[in-house]
């Protein structure tokens, strides 16, 4: 979805991960080394961006709350000048802004789209009606911090959260958490499966590259193990890129099998991101052709409209 930009994009359904907090002792503050105004800083970010009230931060917390305390912590550690003093998330990762937090005491569903693009304008309507897919399409194809990723980022100005899990989108093949177990129909993707369900990018990115496309596998992968976004790096480390990835190059010629799929392939390999979403889309199971399209072209495991525009940016 957003996720996060920061997107971070949140919230998971469930962490196995741990963002578990654990209470000291002494002080029955969280185990993250807070002071008494980092604290008071994590609680009012917490309250305006998130509406959590969180009086006690020691007791063990839902997963969508921690999320939120770890954002938040990331937000109050900033330095005057402006720079983490102790970055819970690698400098070169997405962060979030405060224009996004904010996003939910801005806007409205029943907001009007700003008008400045067609299809932009389309996704903003559907978003705040309610379509979790329209939010998340909205989130990751709108130029970053613009009023349509703000509105996106906050579910149509409901909430900064899952838009799949605060809009109730089906799931056909059945809810699933980071710690639901792997399927046991492949030996080798159970076990990126469960790397991907302990919190690792590059497991989920791979698992997403060679999971039968639409298959309960590639679900979980393009969920970052059902943690509501299809961009990990927007909610966790960055632990390297998927082996398959590095086969893969936006040059490489296409494989010559199908004349349709080889002109998206070349689209796609020029950074048309609906290419990309097309290849993925229709080429067949297992295929290069797929594998090309959901790395957005042998450059990353991420929403192509949003790395495209990163990119040119």
């Amino acid at each position: 979805m957003k996720s996060w930009l920061g997107l971070l994009m949140v919230l998971p359904f469930a962490l196995s991960c741990s963002y578990r907090s654990t209470p000291n002792d002494q002080t029955g503050q969280v185990a993250r080394d807070l002071d008494a105004s980092e604290q008071r800083c994590v609680q009012d970010r917490l309250l305006k961006g998130w509406g959590l009230d969180l009086v006690d931060l020691a007791v063990d917390l839902n997963p969508e709350e921690e999320i939120a305390v770890d954002m938040a912590i990331e937000l109050c550690r900033l330095g005057p000048g402006g720079s983490p003093q102790e970055s819970l998330i690698p400098n070169d990762q997405p962060q979030v802004s405060e224009n996004l937090l904010l996003s939910p005491t801005v806007f409205d569903p029943t907001d009007q789209a700003p008008g400045e693009d067609p299809l932009l304008d389309a996704l903003w309507s559907a978003c705040g009606d309610g379509d979790p897919i329209s939010c998340d399409e909205l989130f990751y194809s709108a130029p970053r911090d613009s009023t349509y990723e703000q509105f996106a980022f906050s579910c149509g100005g409901r909430k900064n959260m899952d838009c799949s899990l605060l809009l109730g989108r089906e799931q056909p093949e059945g809810a699933l958490t980071s710690l639901t177990p792997p399927p046991g129909e492949d030996e080798d993707l159970d076990r990126w499966w469960s790397l991907c369900a302990e919190g690792s990018t590059r497991a989920c990115g791979e698992l997403r590259l060679i999971a039968p496309n639409q298959s309960l596998y590639a679900q979980f992968g393009m969920s970052c193990g059902a943690r509501g976004t299809s961009y990990c790096a927007l909610i966790l480390d960055d632990d390297g890129e998927p082996p398959t990835l590095r086969s893969l190059t936006p040059d490489q010629n296409p494989p010559g099998q199908d004349q349709l799929l080889d002109q998206l392939w070349e689209l796609c390999g020029n950074r048309d991101a609906r290419a990309c979403r097309d290849l993925s889309k229709f080429a067949p199971i297992d295929s290069l052709y797929m594998q090309f399209g959901v790395s957005c072209g042998g450059r990353a495991v991420a929403p192509c409209a949003r790395l495209f525009a990163d990119l040119k940016a």
